[in-house]
């Protein structure tokens, strides 16, 4: 694989970055692709060439793809935005989506990774974890707008004969993860942590040093039409996650049990207050949403988002380098540098 030219869409993004860092430095001219707001240089530094567009604009995909062997499709409106429409999700997560594939058809590009989510299947129904054989059962605008161009780039493989390989991603952190700094890391060091619920519902976590590396070996052995799930290969209970961040911070955490219904009125008040006060300090306003709502409450509660990765350890050979202590240590670390933390 060495010396391929490969173009990464949201490559100045948080997963993005990393992938192109690793693709850099084993030796590949990497070509990063992301929106025009977008502050590149951590990816110019790194060594990789830039154009800077809209993947919702076809033109310039054909563009940038001309010469590209093979392509990483991360580019889309993540999860955690908010106030943003159905009708921008579909745009760029599924428009976007399928203006990719059809560049990458016209120019020929060899193979294309697509960057789905766990999200594109939804939770859990009987308690198992999920796998590749599940069936899609979104509960969310992105689930579903992922969903569909998961159905985008199946088709292409079918219809076109063009390799494409889809990688299922659950919630990833890491170095640059700015929102989990806010909800879990800064939270955490205040000393208490409030817990709705009994604080058991099961999830899933990535460290995204170990996402990058699904995403290379799905490349690198990932058979055309199939989907595979990578995540660091062990579902915690919210309280369990919470009590690993207090240890890797050397804090003596305090939990706040606050009932359902108390949470759900606090939620619904900030979501009202965020709309209004957009100054206020206890919203994210950076990240377009409120630090707490009704949905957070629901995620807390009822999250059964957990997945299954033996296709990926046998077909792949896929290992997670990283267990979730080792990834706190080092995400702790970088938040502690920059002065995040």
């Amino acid at each position: 694989m060495n010396g391929m030219r490969i173009l990464v869409t949201g490559a100045a993004g948080f997963i993005g970055s990393h992938l192109t860092r690793l693709l850099v430095a084993d030796g590949h001219n990497v070509v990063g692709f992301d929106k025009v707001d977008r502050d590149v240089s951590i990816i110019t530094k790194l060594g990789a060439d830039v154009v800077q567009g809209d993947i919702r604009d076809i033109t310039s995909l054909q563009k940038t793809t001309k010469g590209i062997d093979t392509v990483y499709h991360l580019a889309a409106i993540p999860n955690w935005q908010g106030e943003v429409s159905v009708r921008q999700y579909e745009a760029v997560n599924v428009q976007g989506t399928y203006n990719v594939l059809e560049s990458c058809r016209i120019n020929r590009v060899k193979k294309i990774v697509f960057t789905s989510s766990l999200e594109a299947v939804g939770p859990s129904r009987d308690g198992s974890p999920v796998d590749e054989n599940t069936n899609s059962s979104p509960t969310n605008v992105y689930g579903r707008t992922k969903l569909k161009g998961e159905k985008i780039v199946i088709e292409y493989y079918k219809r076109f004969g063009l390799k494409t390989v889809i990688v299922r991603l659950p919630a990833v952190y890491g170095p640059r993860n700015m929102l989990f700094l806010k909800r879990y890391f800064k939270a955490v060091k205040n000393g208490w942590y409030p817990i709705i619920g009994n604080g058991t519902a099961l999830m899933e976590f990535c460290y995204v040093k170990n996402a990058v590396y699904g995403l290379k070996l799905a490349m690198k052995k990932g058979k055309p039409g199939e989907i595979y799930f990578i995540s660091d290969g062990q579902s915690y209970q919210f309280r369990e996650v919470i009590t690993a961040i207090a240890k890797q911070l050397d804090v003596n955490v305090k939990f706040l049990k606050v009932p359902v219904a108390v949470a759900k009125g606090v939620g619904l008040s900030f979501e009202v207050l965020s709309r209004y006060l957009k100054f206020y300090p206890f919203f994210f306003k950076e990240m377009g949403r409120p630090a707490f709502s009704r949905r957070s409450v629901d995620w807390m509660v009822k999250n059964t988002l957990f997945c299954d990765i033996s296709k990926a350890k046998k077909n792949l050979g896929y290992k997670p380098s990283y267990s979730l202590e080792e990834g706190l240590k080092e995400n702790i670390k970088w938040f502690r540098e920059v002065g995040a933390l």
